[in-house]
């Protein structure tokens, strides 16, 4: 008798979360050549959507780095708009969120933590960015300032992925739990199980609306906070 040949099991090399990401890139770039492949003076479009998406990063990176601002443009956009779509596309049936995995959002946050200090020090110079560090206090409180200073700076990072992380991945789990809840009730036969399907059906809307709030949200205040510990590190010796 012939052997039965085992099942072949198919592995992705890398995170499903990577895949997104990757998924979100393609987006981004097929997104940016539509608006850009045919510029208009009086745009419209996918043109007028990326000019005001841009006009609106610009404006608020102007607010809160200053004259500086310009320089960081292109870190601020890819942000916001990665950000966007990656926390949009959860709301594709099939598709999930990478910004609802922790992996991508840590990711997301070290890239603000290692810009924020690698731009401080080019500004400023090493000696000068350590130095604010340390307060304007007495000397004898200069290393309790040190480390304070320096558990904020750890903070940072932290807060930047979990509060991504938890908005996103809690979005996920109300519109799975909604699914979940017309695939048990309404094949049950049972007339009022079935009359209990039709209250996920109808919140699924208003949720997915809720949903698309919280991505516009979620992505500005990441990026909005990104552009504060830029801004502070660029313009510590100006007291900010």
């Amino acid at each position: 008798m012939n052997a039965v040949p085992e099942a072949v099991e198919f592995h992705l090399p890398f995170d499903a979360s990577v895949l997104m990401s990757l998924l979100a890139v393609l987006i981004i770039g097929v997104f940016s050549w539509l608006s850009a492949r045919q510029m208009l003076q009086i745009p419209r479009g996918a043109q007028n959507v990326m000019e005001w998406i841009l006009e609106t990063v610009y404006h608020f990176a102007d607010e809160m780095v200053g004259p500086q601002a310009r320089q960081f443009y292109p870190l601020f956009a890819m942000l916001f708009v990665f950000i966007l779509i990656s926390n949009l596309m959860g709301l594709i049936p099939g598709l999930f969120s990478g910004t609802s995995r922790l992996s991508t959002t840590v990711g997301l946050a070290l890239i603000v933590f290692f810009s924020t200090h690698y731009f401080g020090i080019k500004e400023q110079g090493l000696w000068k960015y350590v130095k604010h560090w340390f307060g304007p206090v007495p000397v004898w409180l200069k290393p309790f300032m040190l480390v304070i200073e320096l558990i904020s700076e750890l903070a940072r990072p932290l807060s930047l992925s979990f509060r991504l992380f938890g908005n996103i991945l809690a979005k996920e789990i109300l519109l799975a739990v909604l699914a979940l809840l017309v695939i048990i009730f309404l094949p049950s036969g049972n007339t009022i199980q079935e009359l209990l399907s039709l209250v996920p059906i109808l919140l699924r809307p208003l949720i997915i609306l809720l949903g698309i709030l919280v991505s516009i949200i979620q992505a500005f205040v990441f990026t909005i906070l990104a552009m504060v510990y830029i801004g502070g590190a660029v313009r510590s010796h100006e007291g900010h």
